[in-house]
């Protein structure tokens, strides 16, 4: 943490993969946030104010996944799965390249194999506070998904099959992407930087 916010540090550095030895060693390192196995919610508004890194090759996202729990399996991929009425919900999603303040949203539904479905948009440019922060949200209702940037709203797509499933949040930092530049190891450390995480629920729909 620094200054109030948390700091999501990508740094070389080499290591356990996911911190565990079994998996084998990475060469670079950096924190994860999750509510995983300790929080989610069915529906709501879910907002955040986030400052993104600007060096070459990085992959900054806010996004939820869901999760329905011990009950859907033993395995995390069980209780993540994107098909029966699950999906994945990338709220922010950005590839340093780009340049500044510049992401995608997207929905992936059906899993990741031959029948996986994908609902994307072209980039989105948000500018930033006074302080460097853009505030990206999605209000997520039966059959509803919209994202807000600042306070607006910038796109809905209303279905059937938007998701039913409860879900928890992510932040990461990675590097790499579809559409990055090489990663410089020269310019590392890199920071992402959220200074919040706010999420709201109407009384209907708890």
């Amino acid at each position: 943490f620094r200054d109030g916010c948390c700091v999501l540090k990508y740094e070389k550095k080499t290591g356990p993969k996911n911190d565990d030895p079994a998996l084998g060693t990475t060469d670079y390192a950096c924190g994860i946030l999750d509510s995983f196995d300790k929080w989610t919610q069915l529906y709501g508004y879910f907002e955040a104010r986030m400052k993104l890194p600007k060096k070459p090759g990085l992959w900054p996202a806010f996004w939820t996944m869901p999760d329905r729990g011990p009950s859907a399996g033993k395995e995390r991929w069980m209780r993540t799965d994107t098909k029966k009425g699950g999906m994945e919900f990338d709220i922010m999603e950005h590839q340093t390249s780009w340049g500044p303040h510049r992401f995608n949203i997207a929905c992936h539904w059906d899993g990741y194999g031959k029948d996986h479905r994908i609902m994307v948009t072209s980039g989105i440019y948000l500018p930033a506070d006074k302080e460097g922060f853009i505030t990206v949200g999605l209000l997520w209702l039966p059959g509803v998904f919209a994202i807000y940037g600042n306070g607006a709203e910038l796109g809905r797509w209303e279905s059937t099959r938007i998701s039913s499933a409860p879900s928890h949040l992510y932040f990461y930092l990675v590097s790499g992407g579809w559409a990055n530049a090489p990663l410089d190891d020269s310019q590392l450390p890199a920071d992402f930087v959220v200074d919040w995480c706010r999420v709201w629920q109407r009384d209907d729909l708890k």
